[in-house]
């Protein structure tokens, strides 16, 4: 301390060095590293974007936040281990991510159990804080639900009209919740890796897949599969999962800049989103994809409402608990 503020601080009495300690303990600096299992250019990378952007700047540089995206950092699995270990902070993630966690919130991505967009918009909002709590013990967050689409359809044999469409169909899912979606629905249902598909259907191991307008566009899919049907039957989405030992650790100003941007973020994503998703299923037409809406979405709700029943019922109590709260927001 310089010689004048000592004199000074004889002279003002020991309340003065208050606001020099504050000085000093607002001088530190923060890291918040970031990562997304999806591409930059999508709607979840660009929201990740703003994300970092907002927190840079609301923090005057306090918090030093920087981005990773697609598997620069590793698999999907890998990414949502390192928040949880701590040796990153964030990352986009919810039902693929962390369901071996807390194996109830694969049900976030259960067939026909939103109306629109707005209404799974709403939904992510009001469960934030039961994720989070379900989330806890495991070190992590969720904050600023974010839309990925509804998702559709898409075969290389035939356009899905109605539900005898789909019989013997081979149709990727990502998990046991689409298989059993796809084999309530008469097709064969199988698992595939995301990278693997575009040769998969390609070289007849499978027949389709299913993902919203931008994720097939993105991935070229509809270049083997050219057979959209519009069957809106899930819809995807993500949290800003962020590492609870990092975000409680942070000054109380700052945890607030970082939820606050967290939500801003992600509201800059759901209104990108939107339209991202017409503007792919634009291009897929465009491109020569055959894109057809099916003769009624009511059969596919009526269909896989069984399904739904009797896959909470089996699953039990924490699942029971976890999908009254979901279809509970209107």
């Amino acid at each position: 301390m310089k010689k004048s503020n000592l004199v000074l601080c004889a002279l003002l009495g020991a309340s003065c060095l208050i606001p020099l300690a504050a000085g000093a303990a607002d001088a530190k600096t923060y890291t918040m590293r970031t990562t997304t299992p999806l591409a930059k250019t999508g709607s979840v990378g660009k929201g990740l974007d703003k994300f970092v952007e907002l927190v840079a700047a609301k923090s005057g540089g306090r918090i030093k936040a920087t981005a990773n995206y697609s598997g620069e950092l590793g698999s999907q699995r890998e990414q949502v281990e390192m928040v949880h270990d701590g040796s990153l902070e964030v990352v986009t993630t919810l039902a693929s991510g962390t369901s071996r966690y807390v194996p109830q919130l694969a049900l976030f991505e259960f067939p026909y159990i939103y109306k629109d967009e707005a209404h799974l918009v709403r939904v992510l909002n009001a469960l934030e804080p039961e994720v989070s709590r379900l989330l806890a013990p495991f070190n992590f967050v969720a904050i600023g639900g974010q839309n990925m689409g509804f998702r559709h359809m898409l075969d290389k044999k035939r356009p899905i009209v109605t539900i005898a469409d789909m019989k013997g169909l081979k149709m990727r899912g990502p998990n046991p919740v689409y298989v059993g979606m796809f084999n309530a629905l008469g097709a064969n249902g199988t698992t595939t890796d995301w990278s693997e598909i575009y040769g998969a259907i390609q070289s007849g191991v499978i027949d389709g897949m299913e993902a919203s307008p931008d994720m097939i566009y993105s991935m070229r899919f509809h270049e083997v599969a050219p057979f959209l049907s519009k069957t809106n039957h899930i819809a995807a989405c993500v949290y800003y999962m962020i590492n609870k030992t990092w975000l409680e650790g942070l000054p109380a100003d700052l945890r607030k800049i970082v939820l606050d941007s967290a939500r801003e973020a992600a509201a800059y994503q759901n209104t990108l989103d939107n339209q991202v998703q017409s503007e792919s299923m634009q291009k897929m037409v465009a491109a020569g994809a055959k894109v057809n809406e099916v003769k009624d979405v009511g059969e596919f709700v009526k269909e896989l409402s069984a399904f739904k029943a009797s896959y909470v019922k089996e699953k039990g109590a924490d699942w029971q608990a976890l999908y009254e709260k979901i279809i509970a927001v209107k």
